[in-house]
């Protein structure tokens, strides 16, 4: 059923991807823009997603907040938006009931948004008080220090999708309009419709409701991150960067470039990291957690852009035995490298990537995430069946490969957020 899907190309310049699946009753709308803050500079960081909070904020036909919400919740719908490093996505979920409703909410949403002054005035302090409330999840929080230590402050990975307080409060309506209509058109239009449904009267319906202001021609960047351009590294010693915060448990990231979306070599990684430290019977959930009781979380994981990945492990840790943590990490990352992991660990890696695909694709919110966000990324849709394909031919050899090339502690770099003021202990237990 899942191989049953079609890509729409209509002469607004939108792409449509179509799911039809019989066996649900309900219909998932999910709306991408190529837009995030590595598109942004650093005069405008948090344009983007200060836009996607401006588009619940009322158009000509709904007014206000409160006139979208009661309309979508009276539906018994799901909603909401996201921003990321690389898109902007916004999504419906309804009964099939409501199909035309739905997408003209949809529709109106984003093409029709008033960014009324005084909504964006009060806004702001909104934004500013989800900036304080994630700087106040360090768990959360560090993940972003990580990426501005990985690849710079300034660079277009390294910016923070919520921005700076100082463009926040600055940003003006004549920026929010211009930057709107730079990235929100049809040829950066990218829409994917799951469910119960029949093709011809969504095809109708999005040609009629999903109409822009205007249309322009995709950027070159967007382009050229969509057809797998490469990011090159060059780091030649540890990094580390320190946030000093006053709390009980320390949280850390440490980790490696690695493989793009675009590189088959990901889907290695992907199985390295699945028994290494995504499952409470990995390497580093026994031999850390259970064994040494230094943390109550830890764990691995393999990030993808689109021109490179991460891997990386991160933990909330004891504050008193971080230094003893940070060893056995690295004890554990050197043993891997240099004896890499065995057969049977590798059958279980593919048991747990296929199982929680399986699982996953149950729900048709993720079916339109994994359909419509491979193809905005991408330019093409791998399915399922040709994942799995990959997957189970993969050898322990192969990744075994692939660990000793990732796995160099000269491009290692390691985030903390902690009651730490200097990095001298952490540098040098990297260096040992």
């Amino acid at each position: 059923m899942l191989n049953n899907y079609k890509i729409h190309n209509l002469e607004s310049g939108i792409t449509l991807i179509t799911v039809p699946n019989e066996n649900v009753n309900t219909i998932n709308t999910i709306v991408y823009f190529p837009v995030g803050s590595r598109y942004e500079t650093s005069a405008d960081n948090g344009i983007s997603h200060f836009i996607e909070h401006m588009m619940f904020k009322g158009t000509e036909k709904r007014s206000n907040t409160l006139e979208l919400s009661t309309e979508l919740d009276a539906m018994g719908a799901i909603y909401n938006a996201y921003t990321g490093k690389d898109l902007t996505a916004y999504y419906i979920k309804s009964s099939k009931d409501y199909t035309e409703k739905n997408i003209e909410i949809l529709s109106d949403m984003v093409c029709n948004s008033k960014f009324d002054l005084e909504e964006i005035n009060k806004e702001r302090g909104v934004i500013i008080q989800e900036m304080k409330r994630y700087e106040d999840l360090p768990e959360y929080y560090v993940e972003d220090i990580f990426e501005q230590l990985m690849f710079g402050e300034t660079d277009s990975l390294g910016q923070m999708i919520i921005g700076t307080q100082e463009n926040l409060k600055n940003f003006t309506r004549e920026q929010f309009i211009n930057y709107k209509n730079l990235h929100y058109f049809g040829e950066n239009c990218f829409i994917c419709i799951v469910g119960n449904f029949k093709e011809e009267n969504i095809l109708k319906l999005v040609k009629e409701k999903f109409v822009f202001n205007f249309n322009a021609k995709r950027e070159d960047q967007v382009e050229k991150l969509r057809m797998g351009v490469k990011r090159e590294m060059t780091q030649n010693e540890p990094k580390i960067k320190i946030i000093y915060k006053d709390i009980e448990q320390a949280h850390l990231k440490l980790g490696f470039p690695s493989f793009s979306y675009f590189n088959s070599e990901s889907y290695k990684m992907s199985l390295f990291s699945a028994v290494f430290g995504e499952c409470m019977s990995s390497r580093l959930f026994i031999n850390i957690r259970e064994k040494q009781s230094l943390c109550y979380h830890i764990g691995s994981g393999n990030d993808r852009y689109q021109d490179i990945g991460i891997f990386s492990v991160s933990s909330g840790l004891d504050k008193n035995r971080i230094n003893e943590a940070l060893n056995l990490i690295k004890k554990e990352l050197i043993d891997v490298r240099d004896n890499g992991i065995t057969e049977e660990e590798v059958k279980k890696a593919k048991s747990i990537i296929l199982g929680r695909m399986d699982v996953a694709l149950e729900d048709t919110s993720n079916v339109a995430e994994f359909f419509g966000r491979q193809y905005l990324l991408q330019n093409k849709i791998i399915t399922p069946e040709e994942k799995k394909e990959i997957i189970n031919k993969i050898t322990v050899n192969e990744i075994n490969d692939i660990i000793k090339k990732i796995i160099d502690f000269k491009k290692v770099n390691l985030a903390i957020i902690g009651p730490y003021k200097t990095s001298e202990d952490f540098l040098k237990i990297l260096n040992s």
